[in-house]
């Protein structure tokens, strides 16, 4: 069966397009090639701009999908990085907030910034 919506927050989704301007060719495209969960997320691959703190403002593919005209390529985004290398770039700030044992890291990571937009 074809989605038809998208599974991140619309306050979310405005935040994580905001961030990168509404161009999907300023993020970076991040693929995760070792799932520790096959299954548990149809398409694990996300967006990431960083957020005017610096944090990752992710985006699932899956929405990706839904949200933009053409879908993203690695290659016609500003960079590529592995789940591995993004988790060593990241790593004090996933620490901090506890998502390194997660696990689907990126699944924790959407949940945690969805959690963040409302924060009254």
């Amino acid at each position: 069966m074809e989605r038809t919506h998208c599974t991140a927050d619309a306050k979310h989704i405005r935040h994580f397009l905001d961030c990168c301007e509404g161009n999907w060719h300023q993020c970076v495209y991040v693929r995760c090639v070792s799932c520790k969960t096959p299954g548990y997320c149809r398409q694990p691959d996300f967006l990431y701009h960083p957020d005017p703190e610096g944090k990752p403002c992710i985006l699932p593919m899956r929405d990706a999908r839904l949200l933009f005209a053409r879908l993203p390529e690695p290659t016609e985004c500003a960079g590529a990085l592995t789940m591995e290398q993004f988790t060593s770039l990241y790593r004090p700030y996933l620490e901090k907030e506890g998502l390194l044992e997660a696990p689907c890291l990126p699944e924790a990571l959407l949940r945690l910034q969805e959690a963040a937009c409302y924060d009254w």
